[in-house]
């Protein structure tokens, strides 16, 4: 599917069902909170419908075509900014779409001001969601794959992706992007989305959880967040410029 009209797909779910509105709206929550207080733009990358400006009304919003949404059309491996020039780096379900994740941690690095972030939502492959990913999810989820090299087939159209890209970046291969970027290290990190995302359906599929339990299964998911590691389908990770 073109990104046009995934994305005119994405807003209409956006708005039939309140399940994904809230269990995003916790995730933009946690993005905000995660930003760095700096001087600057705070630039949104492949921002689709453009909700985080609803948490954070001065964010650029871009993505790599022209849509409805986008403030501005930015290729994330070609960041069109100065050295220095960036306060912060957004990218919600964005970081497993890029082609090459070395070029694009490049980039980062060098239009951050110091003390900037780069603040990453992502699918995360653990031994509960890989199987349900590559079963149900009509994304690609390569565990196999090259942590950092680039991969031609996301490469071939926008919505293309790795879904296993930000577990191998900065989960199994974190030494080596640490050695690679040490002027972007991982200052926090988190594993979570247990329980309630993947019955929610996602923006796709039916949902499989009752409005009325989303709070209660929230309040067991925290009782569980020690077993993240093993239960968790998304990942929250904060880079900042050094």
């Amino acid at each position: 599917m073109e990104l046009g009209p995934a994305l005119a797909a994405q807003e209409q779910a956006w708005n039939e069902r309140p399940l994904v509105r809230r269990q995003y709206s916790e995730w933009y929550r946690a993005i905000v909170a995660a930003l760095a207080d700096l001087p600057g733009p705070t630039v949104e990358l492949g921002s689709g419908i453009g909700k985080l400006k609803e948490f954070k009304p001065d964010v650029v919003t871009t993505d790599v075509e022209p849509t409805l949404w986008a403030d501005a059309v930015v290729d994330a491996e070609a960041l069109p900014y100065a050295d220095g020039e960036v306060a912060n780096l957004v990218l919600l379900d964005v970081f497993h779409h890029l082609a090459d994740p070395a070029r694009f941690l490049d980039e980062a690095r060098r239009v951050l001001a110091p003390g900037g972030r780069v603040v990453i939502v992502d699918p995360y492959c653990s031994p509960l969601s890989t199987p349900v990913y590559k079963r149900f999810h009509h994304e690609r989820t390569d565990l196999g794959a090259q942590a950092f090299e680039r991969d031609e087939l996301t490469s071939t159209a926008p919505l293309e992706s790795n879904q296993a890209r930000a577990t191998l970046a900065f989960y199994r291969n974190r030494a080596d992007y640490l050695r690679r970027w040490p002027e972007l290290p991982i200052v926090s990190d988190r594993r979570f989305a247990l329980l309630v995302y993947p019955l929610t359906g996602g923006f796709t599929r039916p949902p499989l959880l009752p409005t009325l339990f989303y709070s209660p299964l929230r309040s067991v998911e925290q009782v569980l967040q020690p077993l993240a590691p093993l239960l968790a389908f998304r990942c929250l990770v904060v880079l900042e410029r050094r």
